[in-house]
């Protein structure tokens, strides 16, 4: 296989994005990325990571890809951010909130995404192929920040969606 259609498999799998360094794990040399975004067959995001250009950005999740990507291997939506994933409830907080358990550089980071440190052992969880924390994780995590009636419409939005059995659900209400 080309290494032009071994970029194109690893994007599509992830939102249209590619990394430097799963670039450089199939082989493929910095000049060659630069060279791709110079003829526009990349577009160049943020340092180390680049979309297909014929790739159809899908709002939102598209860039929580893009930014989970800046952040590097292990970063995750987390709290209202992974709410916001699920369609549990909305919020009106600009910031993406980001689990990470690496130390970051505050210089990476781009206005409006905010990290929190997590443990090096956790396990992310997979949704329409975004890194992020489960449902009732989420809910938890946002004990606190959001309202109570906030929380609980979204313990029982992801009851009716089938992310939280009955039991689960009724067990994060008396969390609450």
């Amino acid at each position: 296989m080309s290494k032009w259609k071994s970029i194109q498999s690893a994007a599509l799998s992830s939102h249209g994005i590619v990394t430097f360094a799963q670039a450089k794990a199939m082989g493929v040399y910095p000049a060659e990325l630069y060279r791709w975004c110079k003829s526009e067959r990349l577009t160049k995001l943020n340092r180390g990571v680049f979309r297909l250009s014929a790739y159809p950005m899908y709002g939102w999740v598209s860039d929580m890809a893009a930014i989970l990507a800046s952040i590097g291997e292990g970063a995750f939506l987390y709290g209202e951010s992974a709410l916001q994933l699920y369609n549990l409830c909305s919020t009106r907080s600009y910031v993406v909130t980001v689990g990470y358990p690496y130390r970051l550089r505050k210089a990476t980071l781009s206005k409006g995404i905010s990290v929190i440190k997590t443990p090096i052992d956790y396990k992310a969880k997979y949704h329409n192929g975004i890194a992020t924390q489960s449902p009732a994780e989420a809910i938890k995590s946002c004990v606190g920040v959001l309202e109570k009636d906030r929380l609980i419409e979204a313990i029982d939005e992801a009851e009716n969606q089938g992310y939280l059995t009955p039991h689960e659900a009724a067990e994060l209400r008396a969390e609450i």
